[in-house]
């Protein structure tokens, strides 16, 4: 998506609504955490640490996304530029398709994997807890690898070449790169047993896979359809398989 020209201060309102955003991510994933945990100190002290993370990474995003084409949409819904509402009403429609499509392959292949590959505390969490996981995780991972750290990554890879024919490398590159990183955030809910190649490789495969799909939705469609594909993922592989089985 390529950045049009916003109203003056845009930049400026938008960051201080990713604050606002990442702010309320890292408050609402407090109960999950809790529950995994069973310390309420770790998990305060967890949802403060994300939120010192996401200040920086939603500053490089609003700052140096626009040097880098990444990130627009936003800038133009803050200022309420024309047309803005339906640019991200469009990027939703893929979003949602992809999340449907991700949400039923992780839950397929965390099916198949080998017992106490996940730490015993993921099951702790009731139903409400787990979707107000979902919509942080959501809000404050794509902020954090997708605004920030892809944005930032573009921008190092462009600036190194200075070359306009290097931008889609660099997208990809970043994109690559912000999806290693989001794939090792994710290691820790492993237990120790899973920490063998056997386990790590095609987990640390299938995990970046996903970073990167969520990669191309950002530059693809903005920020938003990344947001929205994370969140229904994880409502299709987490929320929906414990209802059937209430139900049931």
């Amino acid at each position: 998506m390529k950045d049009t020209v916003a109203r003056p201060g845009s930049d400026r309102k938008l960051f201080s609504w990713l604050l606002l955003a990442s702010l309320f991510g890292a408050l609402i994933g407090v109960p999950w955490t809790m529950a995994v945990s069973g310390d309420p100190a770790f998990a305060w002290l967890e949802a403060g640490s994300s939120l010192l993370q996401l200040v920086p990474a939603s500053a490089v995003g609003v700052w140096l996304g626009r040097k880098v084409d990444l990130g627009s949409g936003l800038r133009e819904l803050v200022s309420r530029t024309p047309g803005a509402w339906k640019a991200i009403r469009t990027g939703l429609k893929p979003g949602t398709s992809v999340g449907l499509a991700i949400g039923v392959v992780v839950f397929l292949g965390a099916s198949s994997m080998p017992e106490d590959t996940l730490i015993a505390g993921l099951d702790n969490p009731t139903i409400f807890e787990v979707f107000l996981r979902c919509l942080s995780a959501a809000l404050t991972e794509e902020i954090a690898f997708r605004f920030g750290l892809m944005t930032f990554f573009v921008w190092v890879i462009r600036s190194g070449f200075k070359r306009p024919a290097t931008h889609a490398t660099a997208l990809w590159v970043g994109n690559l790169l912000a999806a290693l990183l989001f794939t090792a955030a994710h290691f820790p809910g492993l237990t120790a047993d899973a920490w063998s190649p056997a386990v790590l490789v095609p987990y640390g495969t299938f995990s970046t896979a996903i970073g990167m799909v969520l990669g191309w939705l950002f530059m693809r469609y903005g920020l938003v359809s990344a947001i929205g594909a994370h969140f229904v993922a994880d409502v299709v592989q987490g929320v929906i398989p414990k209802l059937v089985a209430l139900i049931g």
